[in-house]
């Protein structure tokens, strides 16, 4: 594993951070370790909340390793390693605990869907929005249930289907990915933990019933999560993707 993921407890606030040297994309082992890692939080009984966030300022993640999408050459493989980001959201999903995600910089394809996957975020302004996916012949299949769940289909559309453009973070802002924008003269970090200060003081059984009615209707996303993954590795393994693939690892 080429990233690492960080974990830091502090009375009911858990820190758990990730970072990898491409733009914080994520690769199986990554994906694998942020799953551990919800998982294990959701366990402690003292944990009321969860800042969730990447390291460095450019980029909050860039979805999918471009890297490793290089080298899949079998419909196992490459549905496993899809599978990992719909892994990720149920293991978001299913956390007990509040997720607050401080977004600091751009993210690209399955770095939506972790946002989409938080319970509250709050971003700055240098966090832009890209689905690029269609550049490189497949679609944002397993990270579109949690995205449609946020910003319902039409803004959902707005992504997709225009692979090359950006979207600003007022953007985010105005179509529910993001809870709260702050000013370029706020800084991330202490707005995010004056907020998980606040949810502290709150009972973790009314926290974790709140969470499960931010959840309603997604009881079978188990099955639809991984159905989206084969149909997205079988894309992955046709010719224009693998070329694309090349074309952006070289």
């Amino acid at each position: 594993m080429s990233g690492n993921t960080h974990t830091e407890i502090d009375g009911h606030i858990a820190k758990l951070s990730f970072y990898s040297p491409a733009s914080n994309a994520c690769d199986p082992d990554l994906l694998d370790s942020l799953i551990t890692a919800f998982k294990q939080l959701s366990s402690q009984k003292e944990v009321k909340v969860i800042l969730f966030s990447s390291q460095g300022d450019a980029a909050f993640c860039a979805g999918a390793s471009i890297k490793h999408l290089a080298a899949l050459r079998d419909l196992k493989t490459a549905t496993a390693f899809f599978n990992g980001f719909g892994r990720l959201i149920l293991a978001m999903k299913e956390c007990e605990k509040i997720i607050v995600t401080a977004v600091q910089g751009k993210s690209v394809g399955g770095g939506l869907g972790i946002i989409a996957a938080s319970d509250y975020v709050v971003a700055n302004q240098k966090a832009g929005l890209k689905l690029s996916e269609l550049n490189i012949g497949i679609g944002p299949l397993v990270i579109a249930p949690a995205l449609i769940r946020k910003m319902g289909v039409p803004a959902f559309t707005d992504l997709c289907l225009q692979p090359k453009q950006w979207q600003d973070a007022s953007w985010g802002l105005e179509k529910g990915l993001f809870n709260q924008l702050i000013s370029d003269t706020e800084n991330l970090s202490e707005v995010v933990l004056d907020k998980a200060q606040t949810y502290k003081e709150y009972t973790s059984e009314a926290l974790k019933e709140i969470k499960a009615i931010l959840w309603q209707g997604t009881a079978d996303w188990e099955k639809t999560l991984a159905n989206n993954a084969a149909k997205t590795a079988a894309l992955s393994l046709g010719p224009d993707a693998q070329a694309a693939f090349k074309q952006f690892n070289s």
